[in-house]
Formats: structure tokens, sequence, C-alpha cells
């Protein structure tokens, strides 16, 4: 009853479930040694090669005290080293006169006084780990049945705990990878901003040394598009996901920048029906520099030469995948070539997002993008 009692306890041990390990060894040992009646109790751990048997903890009942044996060596025991691969329990009540623990007599019984002891091989998904050793030091001891089963099952909490501290410590040890990885994206986010608000002043500059209005264009188109790849990063750096950024956010910041280069009086008005997506940096920017082509095609040849412009920008992810709708009340495609330019990029950065681009006139051009 006392040995149910004891497994009992240690089953149900709080430092178990917290994962504490070192307070939980310290329990198995000492509680064990309670409950056999042995004067020291000790469990050890193969290395890598199972050449080195590393002593993981050892109790002496006598002393009530925690110690660490000397490590194990199979070179100098490779007798001792084979019994004990055999991957069975080695139960000695004589343990100087058994052939097993011949190399140990000299190096391990006679300095610890150990007169009878058994090693229970400790297992961790079919492999043999390690090895709890039972020690009777004041006299012999017969061991019995039962005393050979509890000493098991201890055997298998030691093995419970030491596999649920290797899995916590590899759990760790991929989070700390993660959050390296973390990390390092958001530098390299970092740095991606930088260097685009740095192309962004380099063509400022170059902007304001044009005096040809139809260059300062050019460079106006250019700052656009660098600015749809900027918003991006922004996103990314800013927000807490390091690969996706949240479309309508996105799409808002963009069309506010392209208002404000084009519209700087405020006639346009503007109209928003945009759901909030989740969408991949690799689909964001050509989603990005797609709608900067389009709204700025329409600021530039319909809603800055009509009276009550307006533009309707639409974003919704249904059954066919994420459709984005773009509409003015300009004069149509049909009425002005205008609409022709940039097609080129267009039609490359859809083919990019495996989606389709159309466009149609009704009261208005309405530009269509449809990928998933």
């Amino acid at each position: 009853m006392k040995f149910f009692n004891t497994i009992e306890s240690l089953a149900t041990s709080a430092s178990l479930r917290t994962g504490d390990i070192d307070h939980f060894i310290k329990e198995i040992l000492s509680k064990s040694a309670d409950s056999i009646g042995c004067e020291r109790v000790n469990a050890w751990i193969f290395d890598e090669k199972d050449l080195v048997l590393n002593n993981l903890l050892a109790f002496d009942k006598v002393k009530n005290e925690f110690s660490k044996e000397s490590t194990l060596h199979s070179k100098d025991l490779p007798n001792y080293f084979k019994f004990l691969k055999k991957n069975e329990i080695i139960v000695a009540d004589d343990a100087r006169s058994e052939p097993m623990n011949e190399e140990l007599v000299e190096s391990y019984l006679k300095p610890n006084d150990i007169f009878s002891m058994i090693d229970v091989p400790v297992r961790s998904e079919g492999n043999m780990i390690g090895v709890i050793c039972f020690e009777f030091t004041r006299n012999f001891h017969n061991w019995t049945k039962e005393e050979e089963n509890f000493t098991q099952s201890i055997a298998q909490l030691l093995s419970l705990c030491l596999e649920s501290d290797a899995k916590k410590k590899y759990r760790e040890s991929l989070e700390d990878l993660v959050n390296q990885k973390d990390i390092l994206l958001k530098e390299i986010n970092h740095r991606v901003k930088n260097n685009i608000s740095i192309i962004h002043s380099l063509i400022n500059m170059q902007q304001r040394k044009v005096t040809n209005t139809d260059d300062s264009i050019l460079f106006e188109d250019l700052k656009n598009k660098v600015f749809s790849m900027a918003a991006v990063q922004e996103q990314l750096h800013n927000g807490k996901n390091i690969d996706r950024i949240e479309v309508r956010e996105y799409l808002i910041e963009l069309i506010r920048n392209l208002k404000n280069s084009f519209d700087p009086e405020d006639q346009v008005k503007i109209k928003l029906d945009i759901e909030s997506i989740n969408l991949d940096i690799t689909k964001a920017i050509p989603l990005g520099l797609i709608s900067n082509e389009v709204i700025t095609n329409s600021f530039k040849y319909a809603l800055m030469k009509i009276e009550s412009p307006m533009l309707f920008v639409q974003c919704k992810n249904n059954d066919k995948g994420i459709q984005v709708l773009f509409k003015d009340n300009g004069p149509g495609k049909g009425n002005n070539p205008g609409y022709g330019l940039g097609m080129e990029i267009i039609e490359s950065l859809t083919d990019q997002l495996d989606g389709s681009f159309k466009q149609y006139d009704d009261n208005g051009l309405i530009s269509e993008l449809l990928f998933s």
C-alpha cells in the first residue's frame, strides 16, 4: 500500500505538472528511498553516444542531502556498460559478488559502503536513456518482486519527467527561433522602409530641379509608385504581422496620398467600401501598384477635368476571391485615349497575382481586379 501511495503522490506532483524537473527528481529520489527503506537512490543519464553516464542527482537518506556523483565512463567499466545496454533490470542482493558489478567494487561499491542494489533502466520512446539505482549501505537486502515492480514504476515516472523536460526545452528552442526570425524580418522591413524613404527624397530633390511640366508629372507619378510600396513596408514595420498587411488601411492610405497629390483643393468626392482583409505581402505590393496606376489615371484623365468628380473604390472578399472595383464618373474609356496608359504595367502585375483585370464603361470608367 505504501508503494501505491508513493506512486500516486509522485504522479500528481505539482512539480511534474509545472515542469520543475529539478524539484521533481528530488521528490522521486527521496520518496522512493523512504518507501523502500534504502539509504541511497541516484539517477544517471547516458550521453548521446551511450559512452558516458552522467549523474543527474544522488540522494543520501542517512545524511538527508542531495549531491552529484562522479561521471562513469564506458572505457573504465566496459562490462558494466555491456550489462546495462541489455536493457534489463539488474537485481543484486549481494552487490559485490555479482559478476556484472566486478568493475564497480573498488571504485564505487566499497567507497560508498554498498551491500545490495537494484539498477533499473530508464527508457524513453523504447530506448534506454539512463538508469536509476536503489542502494542499501548498512546491510544486505533481499529484494522482493513487489520492490522490483515499484522501482520500475519509479523509473517510468523519471522517464516521463525527462521527456516532458525535453519537450519543454524543444518548444522553448522553437519559440526562440521564431522570435529571432520575427526580429530579423522586422529589422529587414525597417531597413527597406528607410531605403524607400531615401529613394522618395531623392526623387523629390530631382523633381525640384526640373522646369518642364511634363517632366515634373513623370516624377510625381514615380513618387506615387514608390509610395505604394513604402506604405506596405510602413504597415509591416508598425504592425504585429511580419508578412501580411491589412488591405483596408493600406488602400485608404494610398488613396489619401494620391488625392493630396492630384487634388490639393479637395474637389473630388471619394466613396469607399473596403472590407478588412489580411493580405500576404507578395500580393499586397502588386495590388498597391495596380491601384496606384488605376487611380492615378482616373485623376489625370477624368476627375480633374469634369464637374462634381467622384471616385468609388470597393474591395470585397467573396466566393470568387478578392474583388477590387474602381469607378469614376469621367467620360469613359472610349472617349479618352489616356486610359490606355499604364496597361502594360497593370497586366504584368495582374499576372503576378494570377488574377484578371478588365475595364468597361458604365456612366464613367469601371476597372475591376479579381484574384485569390
